[in-house]
């Protein structure tokens, strides 16, 4: 079966131009992986799970960098302006990654329309976490401190308009209270921020939190889910803590293209994408972080793409008005 799609495709990629399957990638030169958000928070961990199995099938080597910035868009906007080969490729994180182009003012150099899916890789939910030292033992105790401090409680997240930060819209919708967003440029910082008694509390996604949260470091309040995390089967939903107008919050993350790349190109990167994903391993390591694999084919990611859009503009333009 599978010699039987390389064939296809080599019969597509001689109709766009490019020789044969095996000129695509070019052998010993390096497809650049973009992760549009700092080392070490839960994408970026995703992302080097995932590099060595795309570099093996691909066999070609897939190099991880950071281009960190503006809520996604300078990592975005790098890939969105290479040239549509498929040697540079973007993890996409979605909301995030809308907020730019749906909020007009912020003048993105990238729309929907200037970046292909490749293929949803996983899903992350988030979860309302709190130092192991933190007063707060209950999300009522946030809530609860939020109404009597209006404004006052710092509540992390990985930057301006990325997912942490509509999870935090989401808190003061769903609860009626009004936080101190605080918005860092990244997972790790933010953690970091958290840990050092900068924030109160945080909005981050499970994977970020679960090794931290075994170890006694952090306690995560709730998650905020439609289910419990089966790494976390004693951390209730926000539902079920008391809080269900909160609603699900969580980023869907998968792999792009800049537009114009060649739909052979797409369909090989995409293969590669399937194929790691069928590895036991990363299935393992991944559920370790809390991140369950979800994976779908282009014109499904896209359709799915566009409903994301359509949920989160509402958050997007309220986030923008928070940011004025």
């Amino acid at each position: 079966m599978r010699k039987a799609l390389l064939l296809a495709l080599t019969g597509l990629l001689a109709c766009t131009g490019v020789a044969s399957a095996d000129d695509f990638p070019q052998k010993g030169k390096p497809i650049t992986f973009v992760v549009p958000s700092t080392a070490g928070g839960g994408a970026d961990t995703a992302a080097r799970l995932l590099a060595p199995l795309l570099e093996k099938d691909l066999g070609v080597p897939v190099e991880v960098v950071n281009k960190p910035g503006a809520s996604m868009q300078i990592g975005l906007g790098y890939v969105a302006t290479a040239k549509p080969d498929g040697q540079t490729i973007a993890l996409l994180v979605l909301p995030t990654a809308a907020s730019g182009y749906l909020d007009t003012e912020r003048k993105s150099p990238f729309g929907r329309d200037s970046l292909v899916p490749i293929g949803l890789y996983y899903g992350a939910p988030f979860g309302i976490v709190v130092t192991s030292s933190s007063p707060f033992k209950t999300l009522k105790d946030v809530v609860d401190a939020a109404k009597a401090k209006p404004g006052k409680i710092k509540a992390g997240t990985s930057g301006f308009m990325a997912t942490g930060h509509f999870a935090a819209l989401a808190f003061e919708n769903g609860t009626g209270t009004k936080l101190a967003t605080v918005n860092f440029q990244g997972g790790g910082p933010q953690l970091t921020a958290l840990m050092g008694g900068h924030t109160d509390v945080s909005m981050n996604s499970i994977g970020e939190l679960v090794t931290q949260q075994k170890s006694g470091a952090l306690r995560i309040l709730a998650v905020m889910s439609d289910k419990r995390d089966p790494n976390l089967p004693d951390v209730p939903t926000v539902g079920e803590a008391g809080y269900p107008e909160i609603g699900a919050i969580g980023s869907d993350i998968g792999l792009a293209a800049p537009a114009g790349t060649p739909q052979a190109v797409i369909d090989r990167l995409t293969l590669a994408l399937k194929t790691a994903m069928d590895d036991p391993t990363l299935k393992e390591r991944m559920t370790e972080y809390g991140n369950t694999l979800s994976y779908l084919p282009p014109a499904e990611y896209a359709a799915f793409w566009d409903k994301v859009d359509a949920r989160f503009k509402p958050l997007i333009e309220a986030a923008r008005k928070q940011g004025q």
